[in-house]
């Protein structure tokens, strides 16, 4: 890598989609634009002018038919596609002072971005929490059977369950104040 790229790891939760995007638009505003993101939440920048480019992100689950109508849309509208990290489109666009360009234009369909993650991440949970009880009801603690390694494999895929299940909890349920707020917002 040389001096005119940049490579950041930042962890962001899948209702902070704004804060990822305030957090691009200032990577630009200081000379660094977003030329990819791969998981675990790495991205690549590569040093220019500052300006002033907007960043947007779209969650979007596409199979390869539709992908090439999707990205016309956007690229129709102006907007750049800058990539994808697990289903997140990226999109950047430079924009004058003062202006704001929004992919989504109301919240009903802010509202549909948020749904579509929040049936990704309730299909998931639903898949963990029924491989955790089958994990946790039909096979032993400790199984003298099994070598030590065997048995310490279990103990630490039982202790990552304990905290991951926790967490996909916590993400389904911020994504559904999210998606409150924004309804409150249409009354």
């Amino acid at each position: 890598m040389d001096a005119s790229t940049l490579k950041r790891t930042k962890w962001f939760l899948p209702w902070q989609d704004e804060k990822e995007e305030a957090w691009l638009e200032e990577m630009s505003q200081t000379g660094w634009h977003l030329k990819s993101v791969q998981l675990p939440c790495v991205y690549t920048f590569n040093k220019g002018d500052p300006c002033h480019k907007i960043y947007r992100l779209d969650y979007m689950p596409l199979n390869k038919v539709k992908k090439q109508e999707y990205l016309q849309i956007f690229q129709d509208a102006g907007w750049e596609y800058t990539g994808e990290m697990s289903n997140w489109r990226y999109w950047s666009k430079l924009i004058a002072t003062g202006e704001t360009p929004e992919i989504f234009t109301d919240n009903e369909s802010k509202i549909r971005k948020y749904q579509r993650m929040l049936t990704y991440m309730g299909f998931i949970l639903f898949i963990l929490i029924f491989l955790g009880i089958n994990m946790f009801i039909n096979s032993p603690w400790i199984d003298p059977d099994y070598g030590l390694l065997i048995n310490a494999i279990y103990l630490v895929g039982r202790i990552l369950y304990a905290v991951i299940i926790p967490v996909y909890i916590v993400v389904v349920v911020k994504l559904l104040r999210r998606i409150n707020q924004l309804k409150q917002k249409n009354l």
